[in-house]
C-alpha cells in the first residue's frame, strides 16, 4: 500500500502482538492484511477476536470493489454514498459505529474511474473525511482523544492498488504585517 499526496511510509505492525498497539493502528494492520489477501485471490484469515466489524468504512455508491471484499472479506460497518458526501443520516451511522460499536477505526474510501460528477479521488476523501469531524462533536472528540482513528484510502480501479490518503496540510497561521497608517488615515483619524 502507498501514500498518496503528502507521502510517508505506513508503520509495520505485527498481526501477532498487537497488544501495545493502539486500537486504530491494530483495526488498520488488520484491514491491510485483509487487503493483501484479497490482492492474492485468498480470503482474510485475520479476524477480531470478538467477532464483530473491524471498522466503519464510509465508501462511494459508484460500483467498484465493495469494502468487505476489497478488505479480503473482513467483516467491516459499511455506509454507502453517492460521491462520499455526508449528512445527518451518513453522520449518524458513523457516530452509531464509534459510540455505540465501539470501532476505533473509520476509512473513508474513493476509488479512480468514479463516474460521479464530483468523483471521489484523493480531494474528495480528504474534504469528507474533514466535513465528518466537522459536523460530528463525537467524532471529532473521539479522534482528538484518540479513541478512534480517521483515514483515507483511494482504490486504484485499473491497478488494483489500495493507497492511503493523508490529511492535507495545514498551513501555519500567518498574521498579517501591520503597517503604518497611510498619511490620508491619518489625517482623517
Amino acid at each position: 500500500m502507498t501514500d498518496v499526496g503528502n507521502e510517508r511510509p505506513l508503520p509495520a505492525v505485527n498481526q501477532r502482538d498487537t497488544s501495545a498497539v493502539a486500537p486504530s493502528a491494530r483495526a488498520l494492520a488488520l484491514l491491510l492484511a485483509g487487503h493483501r489477501h484479497y490482492r492474492t485471490g485468498g480470503r482474510s484469515r485475520a479476524h477480531t477476536p470478538e467477532g464483530g466489524f473491524v471498522a466503519a468504512v464510509l465508501s462511494c455508491a459508484d460500483p467498484h470493489v465493495p469494502a468487505d471484499v476489497l478488505f479480503g472479506g473482513l467483516d467491516v460497518y459499511a455506509v454507502r454514498t453517492a460521491g462520499l458526501r455526508t449528512g445527518p443520516a451518513v453522520i449518524g451511522s458513523i457516530e452509531y459505529a464509534v459510540d455505540r460499536l465501539g470501532l476505533a477505526l473509520v476509512v473513508v474510501l474513493g476509488h479512480s474511474r468514479c463516474g460521479l460528477p464530483t468523483g471521489s479521488g484523493p480531494a474528495q476523501i480528504r474534504a469528507t473525511a474533514a466535513a465528518l469531524r466537522h459536523g460530528s462533536r463525537l467524532l471529532d472528540s473521539a479522534v482528538a482523544d484518540g479513541r478512534c482513528g480517521l483515514v483515507g484510502m483511494y482504490w486504484h480501479d485499473e491497478h488494483r492498488l489500495l493507497s492511503r490518503i493523508l490529511p492535507a496540510a495545514v498551513p501555519a497561521h500567518r498574521h498579517p504585517r501591520r503597517r503604518p497608517p497611510s498619511r490620508g488615515a491619518a489625517r482623517r483619524g
